[in-house]
């Protein structure tokens, strides 16, 4: 998984639109997120993010936090991140067949989306530019990593348009996290066919999950704990922040591989407001002192697996982690999850409205300068209400009036009117809800000469509203007129 950049602040409203010599396009493009680049969502960030992150991720690493899945109701599209369960045992007796009564330890997780998203004050979904409490920019790496589990693997973009699926795991936390603990899990079960297996592969002991966090962020030699190009004088784990922790203020977190921020987050959690945000936990890193471990951990036992692409699941690095000899014993994780019911208020009850126009004339001009539209989406239930903007053609682009010019929204959220939207961190201020507001313009430099014509649907992502469809027509090549201004909900409605 990718570590998330910062994202610029949201420009002010523009005058004109100019998008010129193909840049939007280009904005768009980046070979580790698809042909046809990045998705641009929108998402909440809660303000209680540790009681809420931290409760929503005890329920998904439980299989408790998401209903059954669905099918969107606009296009039968399925949409389903549930919990698959896990498997267990040693490689000669592993099970065959996942069970959904194991659950993955909670705190790996919450280290895991601790690690992924670091935002300087944790947990975050949204780009650091967005206050906690409010509406904005999900938050994005440079491989196209989405939110706080920071999904890269199903997100690539080969068409312009994202899926449901993806759509709703690039808006939405909650299953943005469960789609986290799910590939968390798949990388779990990838054992014994693609993937090495620590202790006797029991899924409620820490140290045993050592290979399935290693491959979270890529089983590459990066982070091997051999790795030559790590002191090996830097400990088994980073402090995570803690000023108390081995290795504090002389080893920084890139000299730690993968597995060593996760587990060391375990061991050293972080503090938030003088509390810790999860209970410590203790655990043995893998005993390298121990002859059965250290050859497991050679380099050259990982290439002759890597030279294989891991096919077989390279028993060879199978290790022990209950070592009697060196009274080396493995650790449960020590949070209590309690399945209260709680996960359906988590969810909600979101119910999309729309207003405007359901057929807009654009204009575009040879300056570059485009007409525009206005539709807005609110939600009239509870909670987040995830909603996917779809175009029939490249050319139609749909972002918020004070989006940088660059910027096309595939997807966002409206708020129900129950919950405070932070506006600004310092000095706070706050609305009742959230109201999506959506300019719908041309992009000049992929519009077709003459008249064209196109569509727009706004459709929810969860809960109900049903479609908003809007009929675009678009003239190309009229002429320029010097510092001619664009009257926001300029079209025509038929």
């Amino acid at each position: 998984m990718g570590r998330p950049l910062a994202r610029a602040g949201l420009l002010g409203a523009l005058v004109a639109i100019v998008i010129g010599s193909g840049m939007a396009q280009f904005a768009r493009r980046a070979s580790a997120c698809g042909d046809a680049g990045p998705y641009d969502f929108d998402t909440w960030e809660a303000e209680d993010y540790l009681a809420r992150y931290g409760r929503a991720i005890e329920l998904a690493t439980a299989g408790k936090l998401l209903p059954n899945a669905y099918n969107l109701s606009t296009t039968n599209e399925p949409i389903d991140v549930r919990f698959q369960g896990l498997l267990k045992g040693p490689r000669a007796t592993r099970t065959k067949t996942a069970d959904k009564t194991l659950v993955v330890p909670p705190t790996i997780f919450k280290a895991i989306a601790w690690v992924e998203s670091d935002l300087g004050d944790g947990w975050g979904n949204a780009a650091s530019t967005v206050p906690y409490g409010g509406v904005g920019p999900v938050l994005r790496s440079g491989d196209c990593g989405y939110g706080m589990a920071q999904i890269t693997s199903t997100m690539g973009n080969a068409t312009g348009v994202p899926s449901a699926r993806q759509a709703i795991i690039g808006t939405d936390y909650l299953f943005n996290i469960a789609e986290g603990v799910r590939i968390l899990a798949d990388k779990w079960n990838s054992a014994p066919n693609y993937r090495p297996i620590a202790g006797t592969g029991d899924p409620a002991a820490l140290e045993d999950w050592y290979f399935a966090i290693w491959s979270y962020n890529g089983f590459a030699f990066s982070n091997h704990p051999l790795n030559p190009n790590k002191d090996p004088l830097r400990g088994d784990v980073w402090s995570c922040g803690d000023p108390k922790a081995p290795g504090a203020g002389v080893f920084k977190r890139s000299d730690y591989t993968y597995q060593e921020l996760v587990y060391g987050c375990m061991r050293n959690p972080p503090t938030k407001n003088g509390k810790l945000v999860w209970p410590v936990q203790t655990f043995e890193a893998p005993k390298m002192a121990f002859e059965a471990v250290a050859k497991a951990f050679q380099p050259e036992t990982y290439d002759a697996c890597d030279a294989l692409s891991f096919v077989g699941g390279c028993p060879a690095m199978d290790y022990p982690t209950t070592i009697p000899e060196l009274s080396a014993v493995t650790h449960r994780d020590t949070t209590t999850v309690i399945d209260s019911g709680e996960a359906a208020s988590f969810l909600g009850d979101p119910r999309l409205a729309y207003s405007g126009p359901t057929t807009m004339a654009l204009t575009a001009y040879k300056d570059g300068t485009a007409t525009s539209g206005t539709v807005t989406v609110q939600n009239l239930g509870k909670g987040i209400g995830p909603y996917r903007i779809r175009t029939s053609a490249p050319w139609i682009v749909v972002r918020h009036p004070t989006d940088p010019p660059l910027r096309t929204l595939d997807g966002g959220v409206v708020v129900g009117q129950e919950l405070d939207v932070v506006l600004t961190k310092a000095p706070r201020t706050t609305q009742k809800g959230y109201i999506s507001t959506l300019q719908i313009t041309l992009n000049t430099s992929l519009l077709p000469p003459g008249s064209s014509s196109g569509k727009v649907w706004i459709e929810p992502l969860l809960g109900g509203g049903g479609a908003f469809e809007v009929t675009i027509t678009a003239a190309n090549g009229a002429n320029s007129y010097v510092n001619r201004r664009v009257v926001p909900n300029l079209a025509n409605d038929n």
